[in-house]
């Protein structure tokens, strides 16, 4: 385990070496999805209140979270280290600012800072991991690998950390089209340490993005035990096992995945909520009944959306209260990410040029528009990556596509 923390930077008026113990556990849960960082930063924090580190890691949690729900949290640590008793070096002040960045509305911006931090400290994993977070939330694919080229130059085998860069690595390769490197990768990051449902992910998405479904649903089912328990990611590896089994045929065992762990998770969580709308929406368009399910994730979505924030959020909420039949909460809530567009910041335009298309073509496609939602779809599809996100998330709108031109070509076949 390496510790991006060292004892010498941590501050003097604490037991160092436990101090930083304490922090190199929570950047290694973290780093691997497991465990509680965000408790474990707590109880550095209380027990630290001048060593960095803890509100460094909270912050950190807080910006690669992209959940509204974390922003309470993220403004009460940037108001507490104001205040800290701390001496900031010059990289704990750049990832100050990339915070800051980043909770004005400015994710570009706090990328660029994250990126030149590892200019600097090229070790520095945190920031690798949070300017990837940064450019999944903007939808720029091609940025993961970049940044994993500005630093890779420094790593080498047998260097401590090293799993984590490998697992990076391979996310931004599966995320680029090249799943056999990001396979080869993240192989290599299991082999130093298997428990790390990060570096499952990337095998995950690798497999998804090659096409080998079952091998995928065949490789999560054997390593469940490294990612579902104990880990963060469980939800979101549960939704790549659900697909898997979709995509296989096995449409019974997607739904059980679904009702087993997404709901669930859903309860606490909008990134969960997303993969448990996406899977159930994929289910329905392959002529698996919704049940009663709908409803239930269109009474969370009401509660916790934040229109505008994230357009991957946005979309998944549309998605949700047009499947229900909600159309007025449909409305409503197009009506504020309509408003959320009158402006110049990022959010707005992302809004404009794609949150705003997607919503109105799911209201076309649920609706039963199948020639309106075609055209909607088809112009959407060339900017839906704006949205932030993986492509195996975007995928669904292809889905959409596909099946409103079967209805639509249906349609006309029976006119004529």
């Amino acid at each position: 385990m390496n510790s991006q923390f060292p004892a010498a930077a941590l501050g003097s008026d604490a037991p160092s070496a436990a101090a930083a113990n304490t922090a190199a556990r929570a950047l290694d849960a973290f780093l691997r999805a497991v465990g509680d960082p965000l408790a474990q930063t707590q109880h550095l924090l209380e027990r630290y209140p001048s060593v960095a580190a803890g509100y460094i890691l909270r912050l950190a949690l807080a910006v690669a979270a992209k959940d509204p729900a974390s922003l309470a949290w993220l403004d009460e640590t940037l108001q507490a280290a104001e205040c800290a008793p701390v001496r900031w070096s010059a990289r704990e002040r750049a990832h100050l600012a990339a915070a800051h960045a980043w909770r004005s509305g400015h994710p570009a911006i706090a990328a660029e800072r994250y990126v030149a931090v590892l200019r600097e400290w090229p070790h520095d994993l945190l920031a690798l991991r949070l300017a990837q977070s940064c450019y999944l939330f903007l939808g720029q694919t091609t940025a993961l690998c970049e940044v994993v080229d500005l630093i890779w130059h420094s790593w080498r085998d047998g260097m401590p950390g090293f799993q984590y860069v490998l697992a990076m690595a391979a996310f931004a390769c599966a995320e680029n089209g090249q799943a056999q490197q990001a396979h080869r990768l993240a192989q290599r990051a299991l082999e130093i340490e298997p428990a790390s449902p990060a570096a499952i992910h990337a095998v995950a998405h690798a497999l998804f993005d090659a096409g080998e479904h079952a091998r995928g649903a065949h490789w999560l089912h054997q390593r469940w035990p490294h990612w579902g328990v104990d880990s963060r990611m469980a939800g979101h590896n549960a939704w790549h096992l659900a697909t898997s089994e979709l995509e296989s045929g096995n449409a019974v065992r997607a739904l059980a995945i679904l009702d087993r762990d997404l709901l669930p998770a859903s309860m606490t969580s909008l990134g969960d909520a997303t993969d448990a709308t996406s899977l159930l929406w994929r289910l329905q368009l392959d002529g698996v009944d919704p049940g009663g399910r709908w409803p239930r994730l269109s009474e969370l979505w009401a509660a916790h959306g934040v229109p505008g924030f994230w357009g991957l959020l946005d979309v998944h909420a549309a998605i949700a209260f047009n499947a229900a039949g909600h159309v007025q909460r449909a409305r409503q809530y197009a009506d504020e990410i309509e408003r959320c567009a009158q402006g110049d910041t990022h959010a707005a335009e992302v809004a404009r040029s794609a949150t705003l298309p997607a919503v109105r073509a799911i209201a076309a496609f649920a609706g039963g528009a199948w020639g309106e939602a075609c055209v909607q779809l088809r112009a959407l599809l060339p900017s839906v990556h704006k949205l932030g996100g993986s492509h195996a998330q975007h995928e669904i709108f292809v889905r959409m596509l596909d099946h409103a031109q079967a209805r639509s070509y249906g349609a006309e076949a029976v006119t004529a």
